[in-house]
């Protein structure tokens, strides 16, 4: 949630690790500004975008992650997942061209005894979605251990994520920005 005081957004996050993600969005010019159940709507470097809210993959202790599934106003299909490094570094795929530095700077956190989340995404083409959208479905209404048919259809989408990375940044300027 998000309010105007003064004039400054001030967030009300669910948990601190949100709370931060928001700020530090925020600082790169990509401010949130509202939520609602279909839709999230962000100022992207003072345009303001709403996305389509088109699945939440909820996030438990056991997945120790969560992903969030939107169509760009220009009709793309992007899931973006967040969680534990160790989990999501196993999802990442085996193309992606920044597992190396992600690697050496997730090393780098860890010797440094700091708390580290990583954020990837993966575009999805419109009947990959609808394919997996059906199972979710199905998944959703399931009678008997619904929660472990929910995990099983999340584990099909939430694989070969890319992580972004900035070009040129090298592995001591990530750093310096801890």
């Amino acid at each position: 949630m998000v309010e105007q005081k003064e004039d400054e957004l001030v967030y009300q996050a669910a948990s601190p690790d949100e709370g931060a993600l928001v700020t530090a969005a925020r600082n790169f010019g990509f401010v949130f500004l509202s939520r609602t159940q279909d839709t999230i709507t962000i100022s992207e470097m003072d345009q303001e975008m709403t996305y389509e809210v088109l699945a939440l993959l909820d996030f438990n202790s056991d997945r120790k992650r969560m992903s969030i599934i939107l169509r760009f106003p220009d009709g793309r299909i992007r899931l973006y997942c967040k969680g534990a490094d160790t989990v999501i570094y196993e999802r990442l795929s085996p193309n992606s061209r920044h597992k190396e530095v992600t690697q050496t700077a997730l090393d780098i956190f860890a010797n440094q005894t700091l708390r580290t989340l990583c954020l990837c995404y993966k575009d999805i083409s419109k009947q990959e979605f609808d394919a997996w959208a059906k199972k979710h479905k199905d998944a959703s209404v399931a009678m008997g251990n619904r929660e472990a048919a929910l995990d099983r259809v999340y584990e099909q989408i939430e694989n070969n994520l890319m992580v972004g990375h900035t070009p040129n940044t090298s592995i001591n300027q990530v750093t310096s920005t801890m």
